[in-house]
């Protein structure tokens, strides 16, 4: 069973059908299965694996990848159909996810539905899905950033006697504020005394980790999230930045492998071409690279002056980068780490050439040309 004790968070990978919805983005069962090795070395113990239904290679990859017993427990995604969950089973999976709307937008102007059609449907759906044998049963609230709280109520309340497994609170449209996100767990929190929440957040406004921290703290005990922040349009939540949040500035667990969240950022990034800006949190090549000499000079007396952690816990390591910025200390340091030793006033007299030179090439300097440049000025 999915869900929390003591201070634990399950987070969710779902980058093999979120993920995969990233426009471009296509896995292979090769790939699927070294996304899911990755997963394991991270210890993410669940993942939605895709999409039976589609049938073709996603079926037979879904159908090989199930008969394997060595990866994270997977879930397979539904739409709100009996067609859809039988084909998950045919899958080899008795986990499930089932989307359904709850927005006045999906349900009345999509589906030319009501509320109680929901309601019903989930009820019958999670009713066949047990008599059939899932072991796991999650029910989507699609688009509840624009739904009616006191339908939410009520489907949740419908989907915990029904014996469902979990909601998941999906802000399909990333409209949602850290606010309004904690008001409506908090509400639903009321309702149920045994259903889990799991929070589905889009970063339509760069806001996902915001808000997926705000349902935390009022209750949810579930996270859905993407390497790399992958999904349909801005994305999800990002693997990297909620195992990261929850591991350094919270008491909360998740029993996450950190030292592998970097290795796993590198992977999709290969398969799916996407290249990562170079200041993404955690994983960006230069979230951890300092060039400004007060930060550099800071850096070399106390490693946590210019670091709110160290990124040996994600598997990094940090740099100095020599460019128009730097200071003395900096040049010292690099160059030492270069077989090269020099006094802290000849590293002064190198400063304005390197500033001229970094301005010019409109770039850092590398540590093998500053070398040069220093071995070059001291035969003067």
């Amino acid at each position: 069973m999915i869900g929390i004790y003591n201070n634990k968070i399950i987070v969710e990978d779902s980058t093999l059908r979120e993920g995969e919805q990233t426009p471009g983005v296509a896995f292979s069962e090769y790939q699927k299965r070294e996304i899911l090795d990755g997963l394991v070395r991270a210890n993410i113990q669940f993942a939605e694996i895709g999409i039976p239904v589609m049938g073709s290679v996603e079926f037979q990859a879904i159908q090989s990848i199930a008969k394997d017993n060595n990866f994270p427990t997977l879930i397979g995604w539904n739409r709100g159909l009996k067609t859809d969950i039988d084909k998950t089973f045919e899958a080899g999976l008795n986990s499930l996810h089932i989307g359904l709307p709850s927005s006045d937008i999906h349900i009345r102007d999509k589906f030319k539905k009501d509320y109680n059609w929901v309601i019903e449907t989930a009820v019958e759906l999670v009713d066949y899905a047990k008599s059939q044998g899932a072991k796991f049963i999650s029910v989507s609230a699609e688009d509840m950033g624009r739904a009616n709280l006191d339908f939410l109520k009520k489907y949740a309340k419908s989907l915990e006697e029904a014996g469902a497994s979990r909601m998941r609170l999906s802000d399909t449209v990333g409209c949602l504020t850290p606010a309004k996100t904690k008001n409506i767990v908090q509400s639903l929190k009321q309702e149920v005394n045994h259903l889990d929440f799991q929070l589905h957040m889009h970063n339509d406004m760069n806001l996902a980790i915001a808000n997926v921290m705000a349902g935390i703290e009022a209750g949810a005990t579930q996270v859905h999230a993407t390497i790399n922040g992958l999904g349909d349009r801005a994305g999800i939540t990002a693997l990297h930045q909620i195992a990261t949040v929850l591991k350094v500035l919270t008491n909360y667990e998740t029993d996450i492998n950190m030292s592998e969240i970097y290795k796993l950022s590198k992977m999709i990034e290969e398969f799916t071409g996407l290249s990562i800006a170079h200041n993404e949190p955690v994983i960006g090549e230069l979230v951890f690279a300092h060039e400004s000499g007060i930060h550099v000079d800071g850096m070399l007396k106390a490693k946590n002056s210019f670091e709110s952690f160290s990124p040996e816990i994600v598997g990094r390591e940090h740099t100095f980068i020599i460019g128009k910025h730097t200071g003395s200390r900096a040049i010292q340091h690099v160059l030492q780490e270069q077989g090269l030793d020099i006094s802290r006033e000849k590293a002064q007299e190198l400063l304005p050439i390197i500033r001229e030179l970094s301005t010019r090439l409109h770039s850092s300097i590398d540590p093998e040309l500053l070398c040069v440049i220093a071995q070059f000025i001291a035969k003067k």
